[in-house]
């Protein structure tokens, strides 16, 4: 069974203020996020960092109406 790891910005911001970015790799091995959490983060990400974007729209703009457009795409993506 495939696995697939999901983060947010807070949790990249975080790791990345305290110098732990690689934490996540040394963890997971590769992290998948969306487009959008990349633009939030504002930075250039390390390459164990992929990038993927929700199959169903839908689940993203029923959560944006309750959360950030960053955690609404790390949910509808982990959906």
């Amino acid at each position: 069974m495939h696995k697939t790891i999901v983060s947010d910005t807070s949790c990249l911001i975080l790791l990345e203020r305290v110098g732990m970015l690689d934490l996540l790799k040394s963890l997971f091995g590769k992290i998948t996020i969306t487009q959008i959490i990349a633009d939030e983060f504002g930075e250039t990400l390390p390459d164990f960092i992929e990038f993927e974007n929700p199959q169903n729209r839908n689940y993203q703009n029923i959560l944006e109406g309750f959360l950030d457009s960053g955690e609404a795409s790390a949910i509808a993506l982990a959906l």
